[in-house]
């Protein structure tokens, strides 16, 4: 008898992990600034904190749900970087970013359903931009560093030679973590499928939407992430070439 979990199973959770990140994760950046609306109240460090810390309660609760039928990948980034290096194959990579994306879109019109459309678009509907003083390159730098340090702590806690069953309580740390540093500069995207998903149900519902700064998300999160991934494997390979010891795909995920 087969346990393994059919490709179909494996799209889905991929969808619903995405969906349940945006929602809760976008969706407090979003539900913070419907709070705010209308208030003088300028965003503060308590407030990102807030963002951060529901981010990775998402991702933590995420990754032990799906991790052992997908493997929580739940980020375009880290299924690319994986394949880059040889841990996932290139031909179930499309099916997985169709999934991711398509549940960071459900998961986006979740946030306007919760909030109504006019709330949500008054809000930002989750959407991330740059702050006023960051341009293309440097933007892309910044998403590019974040999205590094997320890969590269993946690959680390899958490992083999991990403590076991801290994986998706090191990953969600250190998305709060990168959340901390990198969101007033960018909003902290780290994930081309949680970028992708509100930017286009809030352009959909006539919300604004910054076009131009697309590419900059695209390119950082993915160039990122391969860099992310190539770093650890460099470090962890033994002098032998015996090859980096890989954890079964169990846990692996990203915002």
């Amino acid at each position: 008898m087969n346990d393994s979990p059919s490709t179909a199973q494996k799209w889905l959770a991929e969808l619903l992990g995405t969906a349940f990140l945006v929602y809760v994760g976008a969706g407090s950046a979003a539900a913070t600034g419907f709070i705010a609306a209308g208030t003088n109240v300028p965003f503060s460090m308590a407030q990102l904190g807030v963002i951060s810390f529901a981010f990775m309660l998402v991702i933590v609760g995420t990754v032990y749900a799906i991790g052992h039928i997908s493997g929580g990948h739940i980020n375009p980034a880290v299924t690319v970087a994986l394949a880059a290096t040889g841990k996932f194959a290139w031909r179930e990579v499309p099916g997985y970013i169709i999934s991711q994306v398509a549940g960071a879109i459900v998961g986006a019109l979740a946030i306007f359903v919760t909030l109504g459309a006019d709330g949500a678009k008054a809000a930002g509907g989750g959407v991330t931009k740059y702050a006023a003083s960051v341009g293309f390159g440097r933007g892309s730098l910044i998403e590019a560093i974040g999205t590094f340090m997320l890969v590269f702590v993946i690959f680390g806690v899958i490992d083999r030679r991990a403590t076991p069953g801290w994986a998706p309580m090191a990953i969600g740390s250190i998305v709060f973590a990168i959340i901390i540093i990198v969101g007033p500069a960018t909003g902290a995207a780290i994930n081309p499928a949680r970028y992708l998903g509100p930017f286009l149900v809030t352009a959909v519902f006539g919300g604004t939407v910054g076009w131009d700064q697309l590419p900059a998300y695209l390119i950082g999160d993915f160039v990122g992430g391969v860099l992310g991934a190539l770093a650890w494997t460099a470090l962890a390979t033994s002098r032998r070439g015996a090859g980096v010891e890989n954890a079964a795909p169990t846990v692996r995920t990203a915002p």
